[in-house]
């Protein structure tokens, strides 16, 4: 075989090996995860249902295949709400964030099943942009938990500090107890990550569950008065921690693993 030949068939070998799987085993007991946060910015809902379709048919089902996952996919909810789609995909360690592209591109069935998306036109992009954020998940907890009610509201906050040490004090309250107060009251813990790349760093994002808007407000008003919480934000070493928060309300589509 001429040298050539070999390393064209040697490349071929090893894209259809990573296309097989980029995640070659479940996470260790304790092993962090790594997500990424993705949202699709679209022009209106036609748009919107283009991106769904795209990801319903191509996208979920490879990320499944290369064993990433659960692989989360939501629609905004409330007044302020947008035809934005987020994505949330949770990768077993960083090494499957490196490969998961390329293998999701040689995949054959993603690439039949994704070909009208891959086509859009600068004249009619698919999305007007992609925004992304790679987190590392908190060491108290290191896994996510797709929450169990249905139906459900799910809420991402991102709290951005004005600093890098008080950004590590706020992750620490979390690891330190805050994260065992939400159950406490009335919610379900998701996943919480630490913004490792993205915009408005340092920041942090989580997810939580509640069975309504109605228990998701319930919740917060009795979080902020529960003696635990109080007690750790009254802690000195976490003083200076008090970030600037967004929320942003979310409902599963009907093919979403979160």
């Amino acid at each position: 075989m001429k040298r050539r030949d070999f390393i064209q068939a040697s490349v071929a070998a090893v894209a259809a090996t990573s296309a097989c799987s980029v995640a070659s085993a479940a996470p260790a007991a304790g092993a962090r995860q790594v997500y990424e946060w993705r949202t699709y910015k679209l022009a209106d809902a036609a748009h919107q249902s283009r991106v769904s379709d795209y990801l319903k048919s191509a996208a979920v089902p490879t990320w499944q295949r290369l064993g990433l996952g659960p692989i989360g996919v939501f629609t905004e909810l409330g007044p302020e709400a947008t035809s934005a789609i987020h994505v949330l995909i949770t990768y077993p360690d960083a090494a499957a964030v490196a490969t998961a592209r390329e293998a999701l591109e040689a995949d054959a069935q993603y690439k039949q099943a994704a070909a009208s998306y891959l086509a859009s036109k600068k004249e009619d992009p698919a999305f007007e942009q992609i925004d992304s954020w790679l987190l590392l998940a908190f060491a108290g907890a290191p896994q996510i938990t797709p929450p169990a009610m249905k139906p459900r509201v799910l809420e991402v906050r991102t709290y951005k500090n004005h600093g890098e040490d008080r950004a590590r004090a706020k992750v620490d309250m979390f690891n330190d107890g805050e994260i065992d107060i939400f159950p406490k009251c009335g919610f379900e813990n998701v996943w919480f990550g630490e913004a490792l790349a993205g915009t408005g760093l340092p920041c942090l994002k989580y997810m939580l569950g509640a069975p309504d808007m109605a228990a998701n407000e319930a919740g917060w008003k009795t979080l902020i008065a529960h003696p635990d919480f109080v007690k750790m934000r009254d802690d000195p070493k976490y003083a200076d921690t008090q970030p600037e928060i967004s929320k942003l309300f979310l409902a599963p589509t009907d093919f979403s693993q979160v």
